[in-house]
């Protein structure tokens, strides 16, 4: 991931987590998931990127297993873009998975999966140990993606 630097152009997301996705979203993916509201991401993870990036991290954890959900948003400029989609063509596999989006990308690795969407300006991330394949996380992308529209 490209170090945030005064090259960068990013646009605040303008959306919050329940915006992006919605609790009736997240309880149809999985009812025992509940947002953590106080939650710093880890440094050096996508969503620590997109906080540095004027962007939102969320994350969601479930209550029985304490799998977590994280999600990352940025809106960036064509040129930093253009590198996060380089990043994740060498990282991860192209999938035509997340109708609406540019480009898609998913990887797994260690138990945990990652989405990697890009449409118009912004760059989505999405991991969880709930996604074993790129379909897993289709409906949760579908949201995010229906939220910046």
């Amino acid at each position: 991931m490209p170090t945030p630097t005064t090259s960068v152009v990013a646009t605040p997301v303008g959306k919050s987590c329940a915006q992006l996705i919605s609790a009736d979203t997240i309880y149809a993916f999985n009812p025992n998931f509940v947002p953590l509201s106080s939650w710093k991401p880890s440094a050096g993870t996508a969503a620590a990127q997109a906080t540095a990036y004027k962007g939102v991290a969320c994350r969601w954890q479930n209550e029985t297993s304490n799998d977590v959900i994280d999600l990352s948003v940025a809106d960036l400029d064509a040129a930093t873009i253009e590198s996060l989609k380089n990043q994740a063509v060498d990282k991860s596999t192209l999938v035509p998975t997340y109708d609406g989006a540019d480009e898609g990308y998913f990887s797994e690795g260690d138990g945990t999966g990652t989405a990697i969407v890009f449409v118009k300006s912004s760059w989505i991330v999405l991991t969880s140990q709930q996604f074993a394949e790129p379909g897993d996380p289709a409906d949760l992308v579908a949201s995010v993606l229906a939220a910046l529209r």
